[in-house]
């Protein structure tokens, strides 16, 4: 086919999903996986793209969030500002974006006999943006409301200290948001240019062979593929490379603290943060798992069944949390009961006792296995996503798994490496953790 540089055909899917696939490259090097629902009321689209305000420029922060605002506003061909809103709206639709450390997702939904239209209208993000000074003007003030409301949300606030106490050379550190002053005051006080600095940074990042596309519709597949390569294969391949950071943000001068932090809403919590290496190459073993699975077990002689009994804590989670490409995370969080908030040092004592039980023996390949089959039927049994949502979170994983694997992959466990499984232990030691205690009562 035209405009096709790979075709995959056998994308692994559960027995029980009865949408059919078609993961293609385009010959610009865009990653795009076809769905072809027949029985779906909408159809659906996203486009991610591999940057996110970890790239920002210092000198004006929250510009990839900013990026995202102003693609909406008008393109060359549809020069109306709000020409894509107004087709999605008047067509049963929607649509909306989100920006962070390293990704920039678009999506929308459609009645599906519009996908075509509104395909066409998206496309344009990624071709042939107006940028005009006239919208950036007025969308300087969304994006300030948008921090503005973000103020008051404890994710939002958690977040934010966790980026202001880490290495301040580091880019997870910068401020993604933006807001008037970082994207309207001070550049003029600097004499910058900010719809330049937007069209630099476009033309910069937003390349084809960072890009990964999903689209969902009624259609063949074979339409499909026709319909995307129509209409994206004229989008830029810059030949760039995704970012990486292999250096991590919580450098040795960031570990061993405690932050006491009074929320907003009455929440009672306490966390535990350990900095660890990017263990996505390994999926296949997901060794980050087989140890969140234990210390998240409610049985009997695990941390939760202890924490119960003490009438300290009712619940507990545990595991991986992804970073960027290059670092990553493992947070151990509990919430606490109002006794609970008194013993938060022997609530730490507690894991690391757990952990240094878990560091004393050779990983058990009967737990894994345990983890691998619990994993493959949560795969085969896992509920029919809507469209849009499925769109949205596959075009991100498009950047993390082969193709045949991108439906997969987050969830098959195959290989038991032991000396994974070792490397993520020795990294959840007292040494290396960062505490948050958060309550109305510190």
């Amino acid at each position: 086919m035209s405009g096709i540089g790979e075709i995959v055909d056998d994308v692994a899917k559960s027995p029980e999903d009865r949408r059919c696939y078609r993961a293609v490259v385009l010959v610009n090097n865009m990653k795009v996986l076809l769905v072809s629902d027949p029985t779906t009321e909408k159809a659906a689209a996203s486009m991610d793209v591999h940057v996110g305000h970890m790239s920002d420029p210092a000198e004006i922060p929250g510009l990839a969030h900013f990026c995202e605002h102003m693609l909406f506003l008008g393109s060359e061909k549809y020069p109306e500002e709000n020409a894509y809103t107004q087709f999605l709206h008047d067509h049963g639709g929607m649509s909306n974006a989100f920006t962070s450390l390293e990704h920039t997702n678009f999506f929308f939904d459609v009645s599906h006999e519009n996908l075509a239209e509104a395909l066409d209208r998206f496309a344009q993000f990624f071709t042939c943006p107006l940028f005009t000074a006239s919208a950036a003007g007025r969308e300087v003030n969304a994006v300030d409301s948008e921090n503005v409301k973000n103020l008051n949300s404890d994710s939002w606030r958690l977040f934010q200290l966790e980026k202001s106490t880490c290495d301040p050379t580091h880019p997870y550190s910068k401020f993604g948001t933006g807001n008037k002053s970082t994207l309207e005051t001070e550049p003029t006080k600097q004499g910058i240019d900010v719809r330049q600095a937007l069209l630099h940074y476009h033309n910069q990042f937003y390349s084809s062979n960072i890009m990964a596309l999903v689209v969902i519709g009624k259609e063949s597949l074979d339409d499909l593929t026709v319909m995307v390569s129509d209409l994206f294969t004229s989008v830029v391949d810059r030949h760039i490379s995704v970012p990486c950071w292999d250096q991590h943000p919580y450098s040795d001068d960031c570990l061993q603290i405690h932050l006491r932090v009074v929320p907003v809403k009455d929440v009672r919590s306490f966390q535990m943060t350990f900095p660890m290496p990017d263990m996505q190459p390994y999926y296949e073993t997901n060794p980050a798992h087989y140890v969140a699975h234990l210390m998240g077990h409610e049985g009997p002689g695990s941390i939760l069944s202890l924490l119960k009994a003490r009438g300290w804590s009712n619940n507990l989670l545990a595991g991986p949390s992804q970073g960027a490409k290059g670092f990553m995370f493992f947070m151990m969080k509990v919430d606490l009961s109002e006794e609970g908030l008194e013993h938060t040092e022997e609530i730490a004592t507690i894991v690391f006792q757990y952990l240094a039980m878990l560091r004393s023996q050779d990983p058990q390949e009967w737990i894994f296995k345990e983890c691998a089959d619990l994993n493959a039927i949560q795969f085969r049994f896992k509920d029919k996503t809507p469209p849009v949502q499925m769109a949205s979170h596959t075009s991100c994983l498009l950047h993390e798994f082969p193709l045949r694997e991108v439906l997969s992959g987050p969830y098959l466990m195959t290989k038991f490496k032991p000396d994974l499984i070792r490397l993520v232990l020795s990294h959840l030691i007292p040494q290396r953790v960062r505490y948050v205690a958060c309550s109305l009562l510190i």
